[in-house]
């Protein structure tokens, strides 16, 4: 499970660009990213900086074949959740006393 501090990181990791890639790898898996990046029409070297980063958050996978990486996401699904709150503090604080 990943969390994050700040709903600011979370926009960080899960752009528009990078949710495009995740759906890509997770509809048709590519042999390389350069295929993976043709295919999308964007640049090698950015499409390998973004699933470096979804790979660090444990969402991408790679498979090494050669001198190509194949990445590919191992679950059917990815779930994200995100919890919003108050800070909490001494309830005795939060009571008003008369």
């Amino acid at each position: 499970m990943v969390n994050f501090e700040d709903r600011a990181r979370l926009r960080r990791l899960l752009t528009d660009r990078r949710m495009e890639l995740l759906e890509a790898v997770m509809e048709r898996p590519p042999e390389s990213i350069r295929a993976l990046a043709e295919r999308l029409d964007r640049d090698v070297h950015t499409v390998h900086d973004d699933l470096s980063l979804l790979a660090d958050y444990d969402i991408v996978h790679f498979e090494t074949d050669g001198r190509a990486e194949r990445p590919y996401v191992p679950y059917e699904t990815v779930r994200i959740e995100v919890e919003f709150g108050l800070p909490r503090g001494d309830e005795s604080e939060s009571t008003a006393s008369a």
